[in-house]
């Protein structure tokens, strides 16, 4: 097949189970890149680093636009779906995948981050702030982490919280 009708895809998988689709499409043959990250994982005796996934959930596969190669995905164990609209699978760029993938193959350990401008307004979904509603004021890259205003009584709070839980409402 042209390498030029080749095209990659982003695939939604099961939580936890990127490594194993990842594993079962390569054994299709399938041309995949699973991009992961070495984070500190604590045990109850010991800490130490382990390999997640870069996107949570996602993987990327390269194939043609046939619908028989979608359908080899998606009955995949462990796949959910290919993104895209309602019917068709939607192409990613090749420039962003080799952008992510010199990145990752460059040992720089990135730091994900949602995709904001000052002033938004976030939500936090995780942690004791969970619920709180707010406005993105900066983005601390040392720490990884968004400092939010948070207005009550014609106050403003600042609060600084990990990138990951917070998502534009």
């Amino acid at each position: 097949m042209n390498e030029t009708s080749l095209n990659w895809y982003a695939v939604r998988t099961r939580s936890n189970y990127e490594y194993k689709v990842n594993f079962l499409l390569a054994g299709k043959s399938l041309d995949t890149f699973y991009p992961t990250v070495l984070k500190w994982s604590r045990r109850k005796d010991r800490k130490k680093k382990i390999a997640r996934p870069l996107f949570p959930g996602y993987l990327f596969v390269r194939c043609s636009s046939s619908p028989y190669d979608w359908l080899e995905i998606k009955k995949t164990d462990g796949v959910v779906n290919i993104l895209g609209n309602r019917k068709i699978p939607q192409p990613i760029p090749q420039d962003q995948i080799e952008s992510v993938r010199k990145i990752v193959e460059a040992g720089i350990d990135p730091l994900p981050h949602p995709y904001l401008n000052v002033g938004d307004r976030v939500v936090v979904v995780e942690g004791p702030l969970r619920g709180a509603i707010g406005v993105f004021e900066k983005f601390n890259d040392k720490k990884g982490t968004l400092v939010i205003s948070v207005d009550l009584l014609g106050r403003s709070l600042a609060a600084e919280v990990d990138n990951n839980v917070v998502e534009r409402c």
